[in-house]
């Protein structure tokens, strides 16, 4: 039985008081104009925070941020003066001359310091942050719930092994190393990445401290003569129907770990936000009546991006072999010699059958499921659909893209012999919290209620199975009294 304890270690004393500080409107002075002072500005940006930027000389982000008004004030010199009325002060300059005049001037003044990427001297840190706005971790709810603080606690204690401490010290131990032997950012990310996930993660937390140390120094080692130069990727990632909680761990790895991801419309901001802060994200979405990205420019964004070394994630809704075109991006991409990875995703009609209690086969019952587009490249192939062979009432047929054409979907099934009594259901947005399910036979399903959001994706869910679904019964009677 797993214990866990919420009690501090004596021998082990707590390096840092958390804080949550209220920087909105509030002054914070921000040195550098590169890519680390950048990062933060993003996140004092995002803080509400009135940044003072120290800069002689800024860089492309961080004059994108002066040009759209994110940070207002710029000085090109540093005078004690600056720090007046200042709550902090972030050194991302990476000069040591300017970092100890700031952190001189701001001691007599009582302003905090932090300077990036150097611990010994910084009065307090920046930790990385989980942003479920309003819940942030380390957990607070800014006073508004601190029951939802205490349950999200309890779920990360869960979640997060006791033995990520010793894995976090090796790593802290380890780290002047990596820095020295790899140069640039992104290897040192790929570095870390490849060693805080995954079986040697778990291999490393069964270790003893010093044993860990030598064991990410061989792995350091084996990287910078196997690794360190390895090319892109690209990793075509099933997004479920939309809940955060169905994507699998391969899938929610590899969204962590991406340079940039190419997503559908229907892909949520809140999977979206299991990416870094800085992977670049690209809506590529189709969606019905609306212009579309077209497929060709997607492959070839794909395949420049994996050519310059990045790990792309293409996300999609559900399954990516599911109507998602995958087969055909991986054909594209594998012809131009690039590696490609398929992480499985569960589809919309998996999802709403478990949502809705509704087993997709059942004995006696549903023999089998088949899964259909109503939907085709060509109008030629739409009108081509064999509808005798899916009118068979001990088959559960699930069919995709076929909300605007409810009506001649029922017809054709009736005319092709499916019983007229034959349960059905209209879902939309499967496994979300604004799911709409209407319920009827599947001739009196186009004249059903109309859903709440006429545009939301949905599925038709046709066969015997579907009466297995607690709710309908409860439909099916209101349609007796409503005759």
């Amino acid at each position: 039985m797993l214990h866990l304890s919420s009690r501090p270690d004596p021998a082990t004393p707590m390096p840092y008081f958390p804080v949550f500080l209220d920087l909105r409107g509030r002054t914070v002075l921000l040195a550098g104009g590169g890519e680390a002072a950048a990062s933060k500005a993003r996140l004092l940006a995002r803080a509400g925070a009135d940044i003072l930027l120290l800069a002689a000389e800024v860089e492309e982000e961080m004059q994108d941020m002066l040009e759209s008004g994110a940070i207002r004030r710029r000085e090109t010199a540093f005078r004690p003066e600056l720090l007046d009325g200042a709550v902090i002060a972030i050194d991302g300059s990476g000069d040591p001359d300017l970092t100890d005049r700031i952190r001189s001037a701001a001691f007599t003044r009582n302003v905090p310091v932090n300077v990036v990427d150097v611990p010994e001297q910084c009065d307090f840190t920046v930790p990385a942050i989980l942003d479920r706005s309003p819940v942030m971790v380390a957990v607070s709810t800014g006073g508004g719930a601190p029951a939802l603080a205490r349950n999200i606690r309890q779920r990360l204690e869960a979640a997060i092994p006791a033995g990520y401490a010793g894995l976090a010290r090796a790593a802290q131990r380890a780290r002047a190393t990596v820095r020295a032997a790899l140069s640039t950012t992104r290897d040192r990310q790929r570095f870390w990445d490849r060693v805080l996930s995954g079986p040697l993660a778990e291999r490393l937390m069964a270790m003893k401290e010093e044993t860990a140390v030598a064991a990410i120094g061989a792995e350091l080692s084996r990287f910078i003569t196997q690794g360190c130069d390895e090319g892109g990727s690209v990793t075509l990632v099933g997004a479920g129907p939309g809940d955060p909680g169905l994507l699998t761990l391969h899938a929610a790895r590899a969204i962590g770990g991406a340079d940039i991801i190419l997503h559908d419309a229907l892909v949520p901001d809140s999977i979206l936000a299991l990416a870094r802060r800085e992977t670049r994200l690209v809506s590529v979405g189709k969606r019905a009546g609306c212009r579309s990205v077209p497929q060709e420019f997607t492959n070839r964004l794909m395949a420049a991006c994996a050519r310059k070394g990045l790990r792309v994630v293409r996300l999609k809704g559900g399954d990516p072999f599911i109507f998602g075109r995958a087969g055909e991006e991986a054909a594209f991409l594998r012809a131009q010699g690039i590696s490609v990875t398929v992480i499985p995703g569960i589809t919309a009609a998996m999802g709403a059958a478990a949502q809705l209690g509704l087993p997709l086969t059942h004995r006696g019952v549903a023999r089998s499921m088949r899964v259909v587009t109503a939907h085709c490249r060509t109008a030629t192939e739409t009108e081509g659909i064999d509808w005798d062979r899916l009118a068979d009432p001990g088959t559960t047929l699930a069919l995709y893209m076929g909300r605007d054409r409810l009506g001649d979907i029922a017809a054709r099934l009736i005319q092709a012999g499916l019983p007229p009594d034959t349960p059905a259901a209209l879902v939309a947005n499967a496994c979300r919290p604004d799911m709409a399910v209407r319920f009827a036979t599947i001739a009196g399903l186009p004249h059903a209620p109309a859903l709440p959001d006429p545009g939301a994706p949905s599925l038709i869910l046709v066969g015997d199975a579907v009466a297995l679904a607690p709710g309908w019964a409860a439909a099916a009677l209101q349609q007796v009294d409503a005759a």
